[in-house]
């Protein structure tokens, strides 16, 4: 339970909602192979088998309760399942799989072959494509051998009513169908201890951005400047003559950016490649696609993107965040539904005091102490734990440190009009302030941290978007040479 508590803290302190989850391939032998849905255990019976490493069990016991209608063929022998989010169908003895969501239509490839099994009279499906296909998260606690499968409907279905008013530092009114212009900068140091090394790793950087963006596509500059010379004024002189060229690059970099929106194809182009390239000229571009790099990691990068243009939808948000994150086990379903209710105590919408001037809501609410007690309090008595549980929870994790935290903000006419956020921390050997304010155009952060001996860290930053009637430039100069990304390293 303490591990859940500290992951409680930690979700406070960094105000999200992201909350625990997995997604993983697994393996396991077929002794005792459980199977566990939104936190209860399937009775299957012993029916879950291993093939070649992927869990599987019978269509019609998995489908039917995980809520999907299910109905079969016997002449063409075809699977068809209504689900509350989609619909579903494929053929026994065939990896294809058509899923239908939304008016869309698409056929994806499964694991493992449904088959059938003679002596059982059973037809057998990969449980973590077709809980996948559901639209679930499906992951593989070994330690108990059992398939964990979640609907993040279940958890995060009314997030969008419970935490309205967080969710409009969230959703956008700008017209994401117009170009926009965007300026920023940032300022950064950063004090390491040299843990005896005697090299003081102190580095200083300053930076600005500039560009145009319309939906996805961006065409943006990045300036920056960083200053090693503190953390490098031990050197002989043999050693800054190695490191001369890479220091005088770090001092004056620019960095150009075009991203295709649809297709997340990326070009990269600065006066740092030559450094680590001295084959890479001035017209040369590195190019990657960042849609498949987070697809690699099982993350939609292109869908969350596109969850922000105008209204959000916070419980899909939630959703595909709950599908990538690491640490899935029998216990997680439960934690999640107590981290919700945890946070709905503390910063939803009932937390928050209201006051209305003429057509502007202001709505504060403040995080500290007394009120991270008084919602754990809350959700322990609506979630029947105990009293001792509660007072370990007083004891153990918020009696050793302090966090405060201020939010106020301000709606005009049901639309966001400005945010400020600040507060303090204190725990563990880590102090530190953070302030942040601005508007659906505007953004500006102060950031400090000191770690003692350890490490001290400052950063600000300040960004503006206007509309401009300029299109972003994602296509390449006539003479760019296009490598693949990384590049070559070159001793």
């Amino acid at each position: 339970m303490k591990r859940t508590l500290k992951t409680l803290l930690t979700a406070v302190l960094i105000l999200t909602l992201v909350l625990s989850g997995s997604l993983t391939a697994f393996a396991a032998d077929n002794n005792a192979i459980k199977v566990q849905y939104n936190g209860k255990s399937l009775d299957f019976s012993g029916a879950v088998k291993n093939v070649d490493g992927r869990i599987v069990v019978p269509f019609r016991l998995i489908l039917q309760a995980m809520g999907a209608e299910v109905s079969y063929d016997t002449a063409s022998k075809t699977v068809s399942a209504i689900t509350p989010h989609n619909e579903f169908s494929f053929v026994v003895g065939k990896k294809d799989i058509t899923i239908k969501e939304n008016g869309v239509t698409v056929t994806k490839t499964m694991d493992v072959v449904p088959f059938i099994d003679k002596a059982e009279s059973a037809t057998y499906v990969p449980v973590r494509f077709i809980g996948e296909s559901m639209g679930y998260s499906v992951s593989w606690d070994a330690a108990s051998k059992t398939v964990i499968i979640i609907d993040p409907e279940t958890v995060f279905g009314t997030a969008d009513e419970d935490f309205s008013v967080l969710k409009k530092l969230l959703s956008s009114d700008l017209d994401m169908e117009k170009a926009y212009q965007t300026t920023g900068d940032f300022d950064m140091n950063i004090a390491v201890a040299d843990g005896g090394a005697g090299i003081p790793m102190n580095v200083s950087a300053k930076g600005s951005m500039s560009g145009v963006q319309q939906r996805m596509d961006a065409d943006m500059l990045v300036k920056y400047a960083f200053n090693f010379d503190q953390m490098f004024s031990n050197l002989s002189a043999e050693e800054k003559a190695m490191t001369e060229e890479i220091l005088k690059a770090y001092k004056n970099t620019e960095m150009k950016l075009k991203l295709n929106g649809e297709t997340g194809e990326t070009y990269m182009q600065s006066n740092l490649f030559s450094v680590m390239n001295p084959a890479a000229g001035e017209n040369t571009w590195y190019k990657m696609n960042v849609y498949d790099t987070y697809d690699q990691m099982g993350i939609d990068l292109k869908a969350m993107s596109e969850l922000g243009y105008g209204e959000m939808d916070l419980s899909k948000v939630l959703a595909s965040y709950l599908k990538v994150l690491p640490g899935a086990d029998t216990d997680t379903y439960q934690e999640m539904k107590m981290s919700y209710a945890f946070l709905k105590n503390l910063v939803g919408d009932d937390a928050f005091k209201k006051q209305t001037s003429g057509s502007t809501n202001t709505y504060t609410v403040k995080v500290d102490k007394a009120a991270i007690i008084a919602a754990a309090a809350k959700t322990a008595l609506a979630e029947g734990i105990t009293k001792e549980y509660v007072n370990e929870l007083i004891e153990n994790e918020l009696s050793g440190g302090t966090f405060t935290a201020n939010i106020v903000i301000k709606d005009t006419a049901g639309k966001l009009s400005s945010y400020e956020c600040s507060g303090t921390v204190n725990a563990d050997g880590l102090k530190g302030s953070f302030s942040m304010a601005g508007n659906q155009k505007t953004a500006k952060a102060k950031l400090s941290f000191d770690m003692g001996k350890l490490m001290k860290m400052d950063i600000s930053y300040q960004t503006k978007v206007s509309e401009t009637a300029q299109k972003p430039n994602i296509a390449l100069p006539e003479n760019a040479d296009v490598v693949e990304f990384p590049p070559t390293m070159v001793p």
